[in-house]
């Protein structure tokens, strides 16, 4: 009996193994359809979910401009100007004795080669008296007197730290300077126009042009440094005193050249400018007539890399430029667009939107409402 349901066992397990396996598969295929719908339900309400967000994003709001050409439109440089005598010269005791004669004082007028300090030496020798005496090197003023008659003077040239006697300067000419920064060193020229306020005097700036450059960057800070002689007189002063000057070549100026008399000034007056006074001054290194400029704002950089935003379609599209000068107001830039390998500068169209403001907030291909200024 045993041996027989055995071998009904056996006769029937091919059957019954194939029915579990058919089973099995039935089980897996229905699992799996179940799972591939939950999945593609969750990706359809997944991108359902971007789709609305995408289309709910609120644009950020930003500021915008379009490039601006003009003649009137100029790229400069300010920094401040500090405004010092013509010339000035002090003037040593050169041997040690008692100064027997000073007649002038603080503000008095001298002339060149005048007698303005005696000192009677403490060795009388002829070279020694010769030395007492100090003359005027050029006609000026008395800018300060440090002793009185009777007063004994060491020989500066023996005691280190001797004060000066008396100082001289000369002020109907000032000459003012300024530091240029090196990145628009290169494009400052003697025709380089140039308009100075004063910190001290309100109205319309003084203009004029450079007189002397400095050859080479000071090493300390990399700045040009650069000068503007100025006559401090009125119109017919300054007529007067070119014609004297003329008489002698102009032997008394520096380089042989003649002070300038300044621009902007009501008729007739003069600048009055006080040595030892500071102002500001700006150096107009470039105009610009039909260069379209933007605001020194509008550029941002990533990795040192300069860009613009521009407004295409209420969507932001960052896009990379070069810099060609920039003085912190306005700026002159291109386009770097790239074809084969290469890059291609264009010039920005007056018709183009570039974004002002945000653009911390904002990512290339972000949508923003712009409001043009």
């Amino acid at each position: 009996m045993k041996n027989h349901l055995e071998q009904q066992w056996f006769a029937h397990a091919p059957a019954r193994l194939i029915g579990t396996v058919a089973l099995s598969v039935g089980v897996v295929l229905s699992v799996a359809e179940r799972v591939g719908a939950q999945q593609v339900g969750a990706k359809a309400a997944g991108d359902s979910r971007v789709a609305v967000s995408a289309a709910d994003t609120v644009p950020i709001r930003v500021k915008s401009v379009r490039p601006k050409t003009g003649p009137d439109l100029a790229v400069g440089v300010e920094q401040p100007a500090n405004i010092a005598p013509y010339y000035r010269a002090d003037l040593f005791a050169k041997v040690a004795g008692t100064v027997t004669f000073l007649e002038k004082d603080m503000g008095h007028t001298v002339t060149k080669g005048e007698k303005v300090v005696v000192i009677d030496p403490v060795q009388g020798t002829p070279a020694d008296v010769a030395l007492g005496e100090l003359r005027a090197p050029f006609a000026g003023v008395i800018a300060s007197r440090a002793v009185d008659v009777g007063t004994f003077v060491p020989s500066a040239m023996i005691v280190p730290g001797a004060m000066p006697i008396v100082t001289i300067v000369r002020t109907d000419i000032v000459t003012v300077a300024m530091r240029v920064p090196d990145t628009v060193a290169q494009l400052v020229g003697k025709d380089t126009e140039v308009e100075l306020r004063m910190d001290s005097v309100s109205g319309a700036p003084i203009r004029c042009t450079i007189t002397r450059i400095s050859p080479a960057l000071s090493p300390s800070d990399r700045t040009l440094r650069v000068e503007i002689d100025i006559y401090n007189g009125t119109p017919a002063e300054f007529r007067a005193f070119v014609a004297q000057s003329e008489q002698t070549q102009h032997a008394d100026l520096k380089g042989r050249e003649l002070p300038q008399l300044p621009k902007g000034l009501a008729e007739g007056s003069a600048a009055h400018l006080i040595p030892g006074s500071y102002g500001r001054m700006q150096l107009v290194v470039k105009r610009f007539a039909e260069t379209p400029l933007i605001p020194s704002a509008a550029i941002v950089r990533q990795g040192g890399v300069p860009y613009l935003y521009r407004v295409e379609a209420g969507v932001a599209r960052r896009a990379r430029i070069a810099v060609d000068i920039d003085d912190g107001t306005l700026a002159r830039v291109v386009w770097m667009d790239s074809a084969d390998g290469k890059d291609i500068r264009r010039e920005l169209r007056t018709d183009e939107e570039i974004v002002v403001s945000n653009q911390g907030e904002l990512d290339d291909g972000q949508r923003v409402s712009a409001t043009l200024q």
